[in-house]
Order: C-alpha cells, then structure tokens, then sequence
C-alpha cells in the first residue's frame, strides 16, 4: 500500500545530503540564563515555537519517517489503532483529526511533529536524557514557514477548521495530488500532554524531507546544549516546576517522579 512519498529517513537510512544540509547550531545554552538570552536576541516568545532533542544529530522528522515500512503502512497502523481503540476509550475521536492526535499522543507513527509554545518545555526535552551526547533546542517561526509553504495563508493554521490542512491527512496526502510543503498548525487543546507540554505541531505532506532542510533552514535556529550541562539545566528547570510530572501528566509518569524523589 505504497503512497509513493519522496522519504528521507530518520534512522539509520538518513541520505548523505540530509546530513549535510542540516544546520548548524549557532551558540550554546548551558542555564536557564543563557535561554532568555537567547529568547531576548531571538525577539522573545512571541511567534516562536520551540522543541528539543536530547541527541544533537537527530533531524527534525516526525516519527512516521523513522522507518520505510510505517510511511508505506500509515493507513492500516491508523486504522488497526481505531479497530482496538474503541474498547479502551471513555468517548471515541470526533473526526480524522482528533484521531490522529490521539495516535500521536500514544505513539503511534505519525506524520506530526510536536512543538511547544513554552521554550522551557523545549528546553527540558533537550535535556531529558543524557545519551552520551550533546542536546540541541530548536527555535521555529511557524508564520515563516507557512508563508513560504503556502503563500497567502492565514498565518498560524487551526486543525479542523482551515480547510488547506485537510490536504494532509493520510488518505488525501495519498492520493495522486500536488506535493505540498510542511506547514505549521494548532489544535484544540483537548488532551492532557497537548495541555500540558503547550502543544503545537508542524504537518508533513507526501514528502518528508528533514525540516531544517526546507526553505534552506530559513525559518529555524538551533542551539546546542552541552551533555555536561544537562543535568543542571534539569535541576533549574525543577526548580521552575518543569518535570517529567509536570510535563507528562498520567499516573506513570507521576508515579516515576514521586519515586524519584525518595
């Protein structure tokens, strides 16, 4: 059930001119203090979103990317995900939407990438795990991308209601239809971790190419986190009640913490 998408793996399959073409992280955040440095040179929080990577080489991809055989299969894993979903669900997804963001919040492959309007959310999954490696923290302007994706847009695009994105759902994006560009959008906040983390999501169409290589990178900047300095940007950001509790809110990860702290 091929889509004949134009792939670029995020795994060990990652093309050479990928890796070449990904930008390069322009300075380093070692605190919190070196954050609202840089939020105040990058013109502060305002139309910026943010995300980090606990690994500096990671590409911005979303998870459907990561292997061939789930781009090939996104239709079937969504809909072996409804088949069993129903039964363990209070009240089933109100449209192809707010299904997708259900898989995306369980981990099902998707063609979602997550971002945050918190840049202290996007600083602590930089920091998350230590992985023998550098962290990274990206910064994005979604109004820039969706300029130079699709022209005349109206700024930030809703899910659900700006009819551009119904483009990009898997059974449309399979269809024999022009190639579009990634675009940068906003859901209604109707699930815990989306709440939480200050969800918001980038969307990809029959291509996925790497993000930073879209528009050459213009709407992205990178910077690097240290993996000597991770463990104490954890402890400010604790401090600032960031943590995996406050990040992830379900009994698991509450569990996790409250053990941690003993």
């Amino acid at each position: 059930m091929c889509h004949d998408l134009h792939v670029r793996l995020g795994d060990k399959r990652r093309s050479e001119s990928s890796q070449r073409n990904m930008i390069d992280p322009i300075g380093e955040i070692t605190d919190v203090e070196d954050l609202m440095k840089v939020l105040t040179s990058s013109g502060g929080s305002d139309n910026q979103w943010y995300r980090g990577h606990t690994d500096t080489a990671w590409h911005l991809l979303p998870s459907l990317a990561r292997r061939r055989e789930w781009i090939e299969s996104e239709i079937l894993l969504l809909k072996k995900f409804k088949q069993n979903a129903i039964p363990r669900l209070v009240g089933p997804p109100t449209g192809e939407w707010e299904w997708l963001f259900l898989a995306q919040h369980h981990g099902l492959p998707t063609r979602l990438l997550d971002w945050s309007e918190n840049p202290l959310i996007g600083l602590y999954f930089a920091c998350e795990s230590d992985q023998d490696a550098d962290g990274r923290f990206w910064i994005l302007r979604p109004n820039d991308l969706n300029e130079k994706s699709s022209p005349g847009s109206p700024g930030i695009l809703l899910f659900g209601q700006d009819k551009l994105l119904d483009t990009y759902l898997p059974e449309q994006a399979a269809t024999p239809v022009p190639t579009q560009q990634p675009v940068a959008a906003v859901a209604a906040r109707s699930f815990g971790r989306i709440v939480a983390q200050s969800g918001t999501f980038t969307i990809c169409h029959r291509s996925f190419e790497p993000l930073e290589n879209v528009h050459s990178g213009s709407c992205l900047e990178s910077y690097a986190v240290p993996l000597a300095r991770k463990a104490f940007i954890r402890e400010q950001l604790k401090t600032l009640g960031i943590n995996s509790m406050t990040v992830y809110p379900d009994l698991s990860h509450l569990a996790e913490y409250v053990r941690s702290e003993f």
